[in-house]
């Protein structure tokens, strides 16, 4: 290849040292990321150092050999990150290294408006075509700005640097020094996610339906969805990065980009990191396409598609909903990059989900990421008006157009247990919630999920799931729909109130001695309403469990009262309950025909005008 190149480019086909000789002191000089960094031409850059001053090095992502950092270089090279990775993140913090927070989208106009604009750039590209186009291949994202603004352009061309299609072409007029290598593209082994991320991940892939449209940030939380996704139909990729994790779906037919309104049937992204396999896969692939961040990342641009599921890491979250995603305390840790980007977009999406995943705990379980407040320092990426969906390995929490008392209601619930007490006595004092909350009682981690189900009764699709803490308002609205013969017949008499703390107990079950089942109609996603409740609460002397079941007067003959009382039955035995016991008034004629269809034994009872009902579950 050497000796092509030689032979058809002419003295533009140079080495390392000599391409980088061009460099002057007090330059700024653009380095290709991630894993697309150019290697050789980074080594001879440092070699170079004596003889440059004052040169400022800017770079998306920081992957290989990165010796520009150490201090010997210090006063030759200046470092600015656009996102800190783990090579450059204790020179950031040593205040050796810079680092610029700024939405991805931003970074190209950045620098082509010359803010932040660069005289030369090193960069890697495949061996061009017979007409003279190289591509960028692995890594387009802010390249190309920096290309377009480059006074000069140092070219590593590397046979191993998979061809790429979409916006990610260079021809060779634009580069003025070629250097030919044959060496390995940068990899970059994803750990496999440990039983936190595979939950969340879990969780997450609950909101993923057919025809979404993906974008997964960094990080393994965020990846681990894709193992829960082999189910979902006719998905879409627009995201600005990928890893090997979405060969998988893409090899399986999961994922058809069909549903998209931006390039359809095209697989969006504007960077990839990962190993060969990937970069083997993306190689010629004409239905991936490379994008600049400007493109993938404008917030416009990602609301055209339909039903955007954007997930991205955090942290930190405080109780009101903000996100701190690039720093501990006063440590800059990583970036602000697409999060805000894809958080908006999602937002703006027809039936979109923008999703910040954030373990429960940090430092072995002695840190709670969901926090009363951000630590001293932190920067919130994400405002608490962006947020929508907040989950841990604990659960979902949708924070939109939600009150703050709610917010922090539904952020205790999903936080680790461990600190779900500390946390609620801090919004007490603070008067965000009642002083007698009790939601950091609920054991959550207890939280029969088995029993969540979309299920047909008579032609209406509804919710079945257990009550949670949370649900407190639903269920005072769910008591104030009903008529007053259907709160004789639940209450035993007139009732005209369902006050807070009455309502807190009863949304607080522990999911074994009580339990409580609900029915919800969605009008969207996040918009439910109970239209029945089945509950238990057992007697630990008799080990017999006292039942209560209402359904709305507009959802009645469809089976659900039937429904939610055998399930609840299976879930009692499984907790090692002996039976069932209640009491029901004599004029509540549906549920009398129903234990009489069972068999089971009513006794009359004068004076009180009722009948009991008592029969244990078969062994």
């Amino acid at each position: 290849m050497n000796g092509d190149i030689l032979t058809k480019y002419g003295r533009r086909a140079i080495t390392p040292d000599e391409a980088v000789a061009h460099i002057r002191s007090g330059w700024r000089v653009f380095v290709g990321s991630g894993c697309a960094a150019p290697q050789e031409l980074v080594a001879a850059l440092c070699r170079a150092a004596d003889r440059l001053n004052d040169v400022e090095l800017i770079q998306l992502l920081t992957y290989g050999d990165a010796a520009y950092l150490q201090e010997e270089f210090a006063g030759h090279f200046r470092y600015n990150s656009f996102f800190i990775s783990k090579k450059v993140r204790q020179t950031v913090c040593e205040g050796r290294a810079d680092y610029t927070p700024i939405f991805l989208s931003e970074i190209p106009e950045l620098i082509r408006s010359g803010q932040r604009g660069n005289q030369a750039m090193l960069l890697q590209v495949s061996p061009p075509d017979r007409h003279g186009y190289c591509s960028m291949g692995v890594s387009v994202d802010i390249q190309r700005a920096a290309l377009d603004r480059a006074q000069l352009v140092i070219a590593q061309i590397n046979p191993r640097m998979p061809r790429t299609h979409g916006d990610a072409q260079v021809h060779l007029s634009q580069l003025h020094h070629l250097v030919a290598v044959d060496s390995p593209i940068l990899e970059l082994e994803i750990p496999e996610p440990d039983e936190v991320a595979l939950q969340i991940g879990y969780h997450i892939s609950r909101l993923v339906e057919n025809g979404s449209c993906l974008q997964m940030g960094i990080g393994t939380s965020p990846g681990s969805v894709l193992k829960f996704l082999h189910d979902k139909h006719n998905l879409g990729i627009h995201t600005e990065m990928f890893t090997d994790e979405l060969i998988p779906l893409l090899e399986n037919g999961n994922i058809t980009n069909k549903a998209k309104a931006v390039l359809p049937g095209k697989t969006v992204t504007s960077f990839v990191t990962g190993t060969r396999r990937l970069y083997d896969f993306i190689d010629d692939n004409t239905s991936i396409a490379f994008h600049p961040s400007d493109f993938v990342n404008d917030p416009r641009v990602i609301a055209q598609n339909d039903k955007v599921v954007a997930i991205n890491a955090a942290l930190q979250v405080d109780l009101t909903g903000q996100v701190c995603a690039d720093s501990l305390g006063y440590r800059f840790y990583s970036g602000i990059g697409g999060q805000v980007d894809f958080i908006r977009g999602a937002a703006m999406s027809r039936g979109g989900k923008p999703i910040v995943a954030v373990r429960s705990t940090a430092a072995n379980g002695t840190v709670s990421r969901i926090v009363h407040c951000l630590d001293e320092g932190a920067g919130v990426v994400t405002s608490r008006g962006d947020v929508h969906y907040v989950v841990t390995e604990y659960g979902i929490a949708y924070l939109h157009g939600k009150t703050i008392r709610e917010r922090a209601l539904a952020l205790i619930s999903i936080a680790h247990p461990d600190f779900r007490r500390e946390l609620l006595e801090f919004v007490k004092k603070k008067q965000y919630v009642y002083e007698d909350e009790q939601v950091w009682q609920q054991a959550l981690d207890r939280y029969p999920k088995e029993l969540e189900e979309q299920r047909l009764f008579g032609k209406k699709r509804l919710l079945v799931r257990p009550l949670k803490a949370t649900d407190e308002r639903a269920l005072q609205e769910f008591f104030y729909s009903h008529s007053p013969e259907t709160i004789y017949n639940r209450y035993f008499g007139p009732k005209q109130q369902l006050a807070h703390l009455e309502a807190a107990k009863l949304c607080c079950v522990d999911y074994q001695s009580r339990m409580a089942l609900a029915v919800f109609e969605q009008e969207d996603e996040n918009v439910e309403k109970i239209v029945a409740v089945a509950r238990y609460a057992a007697n630990p002397r008799s080990n017999m469990a006292e039942t209560a079941v209402v359904v709305h007067e507009g959802f009645r003959r469809l089976g659900i009262a039937r429904y939610l009382l055998a399930q609840l039955q299976r879930h009692a035995a499984g907790q090692g309950i002996k039976g069932f016991c209640s009491e029901i008034l004599s004029g509540n004629e549906a549920m009398l025909a129903y234990h009489r269809r069972l068999g089971h034994p009513l006794i009359y009872c004068r004076d009180s005008d009722t009948y009991a009902v008592q029969f244990e579950f078969e062994s």
